[in-house]
């Protein structure tokens, strides 16, 4: 005879519902609580990788603004650079300028002082000269007579001729002048006149076309020009 074992079904069923809903409740608890974790982990994730990227925009930032920094420098340095190329430029351009403009100034006043160095010189020249033939003529005073013999010879195909000079001198070499006035190759209408009008140390031809001075004056007046 079999035997059938027969349980209180009210039982089982309270125990097995309770076995499902203890395990249920288990795995909800250990599923919420992974969730939160995996929850928290990405958000603390998500906030590592928001500082990290929030430094790395700093970071980004500050080495951007030390590029422009660094290029505003570069920048500045060229421009600097160009600024002292041009002023150094400009200013060698004006010092030549200012160089160039002395020299010349010194060559202007070079050859003023030249210039009237040689017009001292000359004015010395002359008046030594002066005093020098005046000294021979007191010395000399026939030195009168040839300085008429060229007057009178450089004239050309006069008719006559006039030698003027002072009375004293007149007086002092007309022996002299007469025989100077006597050569072949003067005109035959020769003679000496006296002039008070002019200086013992003058002498004059005169004829027609003008007159030529060859006194001591006439003498000083073409070393002039020869040191001119």
């Amino acid at each position: 005879m079999a035997v059938v074992l027969k349980s209180d079904s009210k039982g089982d069923k309270s125990s097995a519902a309770r076995e499902v809903a203890g395990l249920a409740g288990f795995n909800l608890s250990d599923l919420a609580d992974e969730g939160r974790t995996r929850l928290e982990e990405c958000r603390r994730q998500i906030r590592a990788m928001l500082d990290e990227a929030k430094q790395q925009a700093q970071s980004l930032a500050v080495e951007a603004e030390k590029r422009g920094y660094e290029e505003g420098l570069l920048r500045a340095a060229e421009d600097a650079d160009r600024k002292l190329k041009e002023e150094a430029d400009r200013r060698a351009k004006t010092g030549m300028q200012v160089i160039q403009q002395a020299v010349e100034q010194l060559h202007r006043i070079h050859e003023d002082w030249m210039q009237q160095y040689a017009q001292s010189l000359n004015s010395i020249a002359l008046a030594a000269a002066e005093r020098i033939v005046k000294r021979r003529l007191k010395d000399e005073p026939e030195l009168l007579v040839q300085w008429a013999g060229e007057a009178l010879r450089s004239t050309r195909a006069a008719n006559s001729l006039v030698l003027a000079v002072h009375p004293e001198v007149v007086a002092q070499l007309g022996q002299s002048f007469d025989t100077l006035l006597a050569s072949s190759d003067l005109p035959e209408q020769t003679h000496v006149e006296p002039d008070e009008s002019l200086s013992p140390d003058e002498v004059v031809v005169r004829q027609n076309g003008g007159e030529i001075e060859a006194g001591l004056r006439a003498q000083l007046q073409r070393l002039e020009e020869l040191l001119s």
